[in-house]
């Protein structure tokens, strides 16, 4: 303490007390400050506060929210007193959130809607209406959204589309009123501007109960990118509790709508969910893109008794389909799944080919260990590694060879690697980014038998810092990922770096930044220009189609 004796500070702070004399307490509070006592004293004076009378402690109370007091602890101590003082005196509350400096009002009003006071209505509807105060009007839209008044929503909904923390307050306060009303006019939001739209779908996420999880996944097939991409961040937030509504969302969705039910269910991994996936792959959907889905689930949520149905997985025409089959088998072994490989690549056929070199290039390598006692299976992957491997994928199956005792083998894929060696790796940078870490393995195939050497991230954030840092050559990126889209990602290199700076190559199973006119699809090239992105490819795409839109921007 600085020359003041605490225990004479504490006796006279009671004397005020016992002889309601507010004007000496206040007074003799200017001194409670971190650099007049330490925090022992402080926590004493708030001690003998708690045991005064509303009508004096409320404005000892008021006074030291203007009191310079930094240590955490003994401000929440402060409001834990002025809730206790609060409760039951309405009608202090009220005059101290409308006739107070802002600090106070900011801290009634936060009182106000803990402790439900109900008659506060009224005064938080007129402040809402009438303030100016940023700050002001947040605080009593979340009070007023705490009471959840029906009556309420109106006045919510007239506040939504302001100044961006208004918005929020006024949007999770409409969520927080719960009900069918509540969640039609959150998706009555959603529309032209982007932030909007997040707010609104962030919300709808917090009221959980059925008809809001409802709405929430059928937001999955909106056609705007960052409401189904939040829609998708909320889900997996919930959880298994979304599980029942997504599988139920199967039937009659269209193949857009169905890859992200499917992928969302992935992340969430909730084992209840393999049966429905299993359903779709035993079908055999006509759209690519709804298969590769399945099996990047099937990654996520492993269940070796049902392995055997990935199997035909590895035959699919789309080898990004059967890399993301490779996958999942690696993740879900069992004696049946080994039986069903054995039998494919006995075969010796040109699927079998197709087969092994998917589990090669995806690295499927638990799979290994299983299947080097056949012949011919060691015959099609050494076919594969010396011809069509990109250069690390042959170092690490050599790598994996020798570790599983199959040191002749790998030494002899070893002799042959300079008669497969891909071109001189150039000095361009092309970062990739995409939640898939069998999509990166694709590209990173791809581009390194190009000559190139790709730098992969499958977290964007992890990938924004090393992109605004480094300036590669290109970057390529999936739209749909958790947490961070790709359009969100382009937004943040476009804070820096325009799209003759850095292109970027987007890759999407979407129908996001499509146009139809007189029956022709096209790219909205307009719409590209305003999102940042130079180019558009969808999936699935074939060699020819990557090498090209690579090429658009750098010589291959």
């Amino acid at each position: 303490m600085s020359g003041i004796n605490a225990q004479e500070f504490i006796d006279e702070l009671i004397f005020c007390i016992k002889e309601e004399d507010v004007v000496k307490a206040k007074a003799l509070l200017q001194f409670s400050s971190d650099a007049e006592v330490d925090a022992d004293v402080q926590r004493k004076a708030l001690i003998e506060l708690a045991k005064g009378p509303e009508k004096v402690v409320f404005p000892l109370l008021e006074y030291l929210t203007k009191v310079d007091i930094s240590n955490p602890k003994i401000q929440e101590s402060i409001y834990d007193l002025i809730l206790d003082k609060a409760y039951g005196n309405t009608d202090l509350v009220i005059k101290y959130i409308t006739e107070n400096e802002k600090k106070a009002r900011l801290l009634f009003l936060k009182a106000s809607g803990d402790l439900l006071l109900e008659q506060t209505a009224p005064v938080l509807q007129k402040i809402i209406k009438e303030d100016k105060d940023k700050d002001i009007l947040v605080a009593a839209i979340n009070a007023l959204g705490a009471l959840r008044l029906p009556d309420s929503l109106a006045l919510f909904a007239s506040m939504a589309s302001r100044e961006e923390q208004v918005n929020r307050a006024a949007i999770f306060a409409i969520a927080e009123q719960g009900g069918n009303d509540a969640v039609d006019q959150l998706l009555k939001f959603i529309g032209e501007d982007e932030q909007t739209n997040k707010i609104a779908v962030e919300a709808l996420g917090e009221m959980q109960d059925l008809y809001s999880l409802e709405k929430l996944t059928a937001l999955l097939g909106s056609k705007i990118t960052i409401v189904r991409d939040t829609a998708i961040d909320q889900l997996m937030r919930l959880g298994n509790k979304s599980t029942p509504i997504l599988t139920n969302a199967f039937q009659n969705a269209d193949a857009d709508y169905l890859v992200h039910l499917v992928t969302t269910l992935g992340y969430i991994g909730d084992p209840a969910s393999i049966n429905p996936i299993l359903d779709i792959i035993n079908t055999q959907p006509a759209d690519a893109n709804i298969r590769q889905a399945a099996y990047e689930a099937m990654e996520r949520i492993p269940s070796p008794k049902t392995a055997i149905s990935l199997v035909q997985g590895l035959q699919d025409p789309v080898e990004s389909v059967r890399m993301s089959a490779a996958r999942a088998i690696d993740k879900n072994l069992s004696k049946a799944l080994v039986a069903g490989l054995r039998n494919v690549v006995r075969e010796g056929s040109a699927e079998s080919q197709k087969a092994v070199a998917a589990l090669i290039d995806s690295d499927a390598s638990n799979i290994f260990n299983f299947l080097v006692e056949e012949e011919s299976f060691m015959v099609l992957a050494q076919t594969h590694v010396n011809t069509k491997a990109d250069p690390a994928t042959r170092k690490e199956f050599i790598k994996q060879m020798s570790s599983i005792g199959q040191k002749e083998f790998a030494q002899t894929i070893a002799k042959e690697m300079p008669k497969a060696e891909a071109p001189a790796a150039r000095t361009t940078q092309i970062f990739v980014v995409d939640d898939s870490k069998m999509m990166l393995k694709l590209y990173q195939n791809k581009l390194t038998a190009l000559g190139f050497t790709p730098v992969t991230f499958d977290k964007p954030e992890n990938a924004i810092p090393q992109i605004i840092t480094k300036k590669p050559d290109l970057v390529i990126t999936d739209l749909n990922m958790p947490n961070i889209s790709g359009l969100e990602l382009t937004r943040e290199i476009r804070k820096k770096y325009t799209r003759q700076d850095i292109p970027i190559l987007m890759i999407t199973t979407q129908s996001d930044f499509v146009e139809e006119k007189d029956g022709d699809i096209k790219i909205n090239d307009s719409v590209l220009t305003k999102s940042g992105i130079n180019k558009i490819l969808h999936k699935p795409f074939t060699d020819e189609e990557f090498h090209k839109a690579v090429g658009q921007f750098i010589k291959t």
